[in-house]
């Protein structure tokens, strides 16, 4: 009876003690995971990409720049996917034409622009306009949820996401149809004084003294900035601007530079998404700076399709410019700022 008793203690101790072990390895080796990249099984956002055809060129694209490697580490990360839609529209139809439009450091900047640390779920995400997000390139990317009907739609910097939420082991993939424009000034002015294809506009702006005034300033501004062209244009046209060469505009009057220039601005951050919302899809009019009124055409949502009417256009809209030598990564719409949204346009607009 004794012996049968010391027996039964001595079982139980081993019992005990080898419970405690499992359970000090099951959590050593939990520890140990937590800390390394999701397993190479499908379900990290790098294998996301790479196994779904629709985003064969996203996946290019990360690959090429070596940001395979970010989307595998543990995150989280929150991606937004240009689906091969989005590449098509550009004429990128076929995975090596990708290096032959854009060179390593501008696909770098591009796809590191669609990432952002923290796993964002937009489905619980309240209400709200260009809700400010941090890239991993540095910049900032403008996130809209609202109704339209019954409908919810979501955007980014004016592209209307098509699938939210998709999880994966590291992170969450937003599917957009659309490229989008990096951002990388930090003011309207110094996007103006940069871009080449806008050196009378901007000598313009700096004449009539908005540069400083306004598009320094904290407060958001949405410029329809007139290319070159549509400058040059002007004086073909018979519109006698003064704005057709540097030397006509810097002896211009700068209180008319202002208010022909502010008929081409809008208070506030207004993808083009935004100024269809603002136009009720074209049913009213949108109130410019300088008090004036253009109409908003087009089709909402599509690629590159926004038109302005002006009061004195006789019907004919000004369209999103399309430079003369043309690249299809050239996309002068919903060009972001820190402080507003530029939209390259090719035609004077007359109050």
């Amino acid at each position: 009876m004794k012996k049968q008793f010391i027996l039964n203690i001595s079982r139980m101790h081993l019992m005990i003690i080898m419970m405690a072990f499992a359970t000090i390895t099951g959590c050593t080796k939990d520890d140990i995971s937590s800390e390394l990249p999701p397993s190479e099984d499908g379900s990290n956002l790098n294998f996301a990409l790479k196994d779904n055809f629709n985003f064969s060129m996203a996946y290019a694209a990360v690959n090429n720049t070596r940001l395979n490697i970010k989307l595998a580490e543990k995150g989280p990360y929150t991606v937004f996917v240009p689906n091969n839609n989005a590449f098509s529209l550009l004429g990128i139809v076929e995975l090596p034409r990708i290096s032959t439009f854009y060179t390593n450091s501008q696909l770098t900047n591009l796809m590191s622009y669609c990432i952002l640390n923290g796993k964002l779920e937009l489905k619980k995400m309240p209400l709200e306009d260009n809700k400010v997000f941090k890239t991993l390139n540095g910049g900032n990317i403008y996130v809209s949820k609202y109704l339209t009907g019954t409908d919810t739609i979501a955007t980014v910097n004016g592209v209307r996401i098509v699938s939210l939420d998709n999880p994966a082991a590291n992170g969450q993939i937003q599917v957009v149809p659309q490229m989008m424009n990096p951002e990388v000034y930090t003011t309207v002015a110094g996007y103006l004084r940069s871009d080449t294809t806008l050196t009378l506009f901007n000598a313009a702006m700096e004449r009539s003294g908005l540069s400083t005034e306004l598009l320094g300033a904290k407060d958001a501004y949405t410029v329809l900035a007139l290319s070159n062209q549509a400058l040059q244009q002007s004086a073909k046209l018979g519109q006698n601007l003064g704005l057709s060469t540097l030397d006509s505009i810097s002896h211009a009057d700068p209180a008319r530079l202002a208010a022909l220039l502010k008929y081409h601005m809008v208070k506030g951050r207004y993808f083009d998404s935004d100024l269809f919302r603002l136009s009720e899809n074209g049913a009213k009019p949108v109130a410019m700076l300088n008090g004036g009124e253009i109409g908003i055409g087009g089709v909402p949502g599509g690629f590159k399709s926004i038109t302005f009417t002006a009061t004195g256009a006789k019907g004919i809209p000004a369209q999103i410019y399309v430079p003369v030598y043309y690249s299809p990564t050239i996309i002068n719409s919903n060009l972001p700022c820190g402080n507003g949204v530029v939209h390259i346009i090719n035609r004077v607009l007359i109050p």
